[in-house]
């Protein structure tokens, strides 16, 4: 019953070998002689009844670049009683060549290795096989690495070496977090746990704190531990942020302008708008994006919007106009950029622009008007441009021909009497200076056409921003040189006459004494002959007397009137 047993036992261990393509060996060191079993020699391709192996041929089965590293090692086993296990490539018989497993466990008498027994395995299918997935995981552009589920290491390929900075050697066998530290306590811990214990793949993105750069990992469940692809995508990352901050900048940037804008791709359909847009068309942007523009604003088809947003999508060429939108009653100046995805619409309201436009154009009418109907010369001095508007009157009153003239400041002061220039131009930036003053107003002799001068009174009215500072004037010159004739001829013609009362008071003055002398005698004269008892001689002598006075009085009065005469 034993027999049988063992032979059973001898058999199972036979097929379970030959199936494992399992040999054992044995070294007699003291003898030098080695045993291959079956397996053995069916491995190394040899005949177990006429081939008798011995170290040296053993080790010389071994391609040439184990074969010294197959002797070391033996040698040391030899000489320490260490067990060793290691893979190697052998030549057969044949010259075929074999990928094997070693193993070998050392029996040492008295400090000495008596004999080395072990296996040999033939591993070349699987051997051949991680070699293949050696190749295609070094050879794939990923780094690659994977773990088991204690976390230790079990590969390394070349692109993990150059992105984690770490050698293969040095990390296989240990501990993912021992050896990546910066790690341990960060998110990617948690999902390669939950990787593992899920069995279901995950895709992220990890930024490493070890270094600071950005990574994108797919981890696959592997055997309890992961299996984990990973490449830097920190240019990416950055690209990325960079492109998104230009790209929220761009946005911000659509916000803040004072234009509305919209965008619309080539099918009409509004990709983008502004809260601008949102102020001027009175709706809200999550209302319009996504929907048709003239789906939105069917009225516009008949307008021009309609029309010059086609022209650009068809010419591909930037336009500007201004048009009105009766739906909502407002102006608006558009300008359309094309693009080959669509357009881009920039737009503003300028309806109060309009109504000032129009209100300016009837005052200027006005204004032209006024300027036509007087005599004075209007002029209106745009201060910041340094323009110069000159009315009908400067040619109706100086002779210029206004329609062939740009005046300027320069060429208005360069008409006035060099005399009269400084104290005029001190008046006129005396009053631009002083923010309380307004109104200015100054007489000067103005140059003609002719080259004479014209006496005018000019008046001038300040317009000021805000601030107070000048930004326009506004004035009239009037041709006042008939009354300044006038005034000089009043003014001589009284100065005449006070003349002539001077003389004739001076006259009066004179013979007022002359006059009083004859006529106090004739009055002394008649008193005597009243008093004279009415003696005829004595009456005939003061009549003769009186008569005298008289006549001398005659000749003094028509000696007046003469010097009267000859005063006018």
């Amino acid at each position: 019953m034993e027999n049988n047993k063992h032979d059973f036992n001898n058999v199972f261990f036979q097929q379970a070998s030959g199936l494992a393509k399992i040999g054992s060996w044995e070294l007699d060191v003291v003898n030098d002689k080695i045993y291959w079993s079956t397996m053995v020699h069916e491995l190394h391709e040899t005949n177990p009844e006429t081939f008798i192996p011995n170290l040296v041929t053993a080790l010389g089965f071994y391609r040439n670049d184990y074969r010294s590293i197959v002797n070391e090692i033996i040698l040391k086993s030899i000489e320490t009683g260490a067990a060793f296990d290691f893979e190697a490539v052998i030549v057969t018989k044949k010259k075929k060549e074999r990928w094997i497993r070693a193993i070998g466990n050392v029996e040492m008498i008295h400090g000495k290795c008596q004999r080395i027994i072990g296996s040999f395995q033939d591993i070349h299918s699987s051997k051949l096989l991680a070699l293949q997935m050696r190749e295609i995981l070094e050879s794939i552009s990923d780094a690659f690495y994977a773990v088991d589920k204690n976390w230790k290491f079990t590969y390394f390929n070349k692109e993990a070496e150059n992105l984690l900075l770490k050698k293969t050697e040095d990390v296989l066998g240990k501990n993912i977090w021992e050896v990546f530290p910066a790690s341990a306590d960060t998110v990617i811990r948690k999902i390669y746990q939950r990787v593992a214990r899920s069995k279901k793949k995950e895709s992220f993105e990890y930024h490493y704190p070890g270094n600071g750069k950005w990574y994108e990992i797919n981890a696959y469940p592997s055997h309890g531990g992961i299996s984990a692809y990973f490449k830097n995508i920190d240019e990416r990352k950055q690209a990325a942020e960079k492109l998104d901050k230009a790209y929220q900048e761009k946005i911000n940037i659509l916000e803040s302008i004072g234009d509305a804008f919209f965008t619309v791709n080539k099918d009409w359909v509004l990709t983008y708008l502004n809260k601008e847009t949102e102020k001027v068309l009175h709706r809200k942007r999550d209302t319009l994006i996504g929907k048709n523009l003239w789906d939105e604003y069917p009225d516009a088809i008949e307008t021009d919007f309609y029309r010059q947003y086609h022209k650009a999508a068809k010419t591909q060429e930037n336009l500007t106009f201004e048009e009105f939108y009766p739906a909502l009653k407002v102006w608006l100046e558009v300008t359309v950029y094309p693009s080959s995805t669509g357009l881009s619409v920039y737009f503003k309201d300028i309806t109060l622009r309009k109504e000032s436009d129009l209100r300016l154009l009837h005052s200027n009418e006005r204004f032209e008007k006024v300027a036509e109907a007087t005599h004075d010369a209007i002029w209106d001095w745009n201060i910041l441009e340094d323009t110069l508007y000159w009315g009908p009157g400067f040619g109706s009153l100086f002779g210029y021909q206004v329609e062939k003239i740009t005046p300027t400041l320069k060429s208005w002061t360069n008409h006035i009497h060099p005399e009269d220039r400084k104290q005029v131009l001190q008046s006129i930036y005396g009053t631009l200076e002083n923010p309380r003053q307004t109104n200015w107003i100054s007489e000067y002799r103005y140059k003609k056409n002719d080259d004479t001068f014209a006496n005018v009174i000019d008046r001038g009215i300040v317009i000021r921003d805000e601030n107070g500072n000048p930004t326009r004037m506004v004035g009239a010159m009037n041709d006042i040189s008939e009354r300044k004739k006038f005034e000089i001829s009043r003014l001589e013609y009284v100065g005449q006459i006070e003349t002539q009362n001077e003389k004739l008071k001076n006259i009066a003055w004179t013979q007022s004494h002359i006059v009083r002398a004859p006529l106090a005698r004739m009055l002394a004269i008649m008193n005597a002959i009243d008093d004279n008892n009415k003696d005829l001689d004595d009456t005939l002598m003061w009549l003769k007397h009186l008569r005298d006075s008289a006549n001398e009085l005659d000749e003094i009065i028509k000696d007046v009137v003469e010097k009267a005469q000859h005063l006018t």
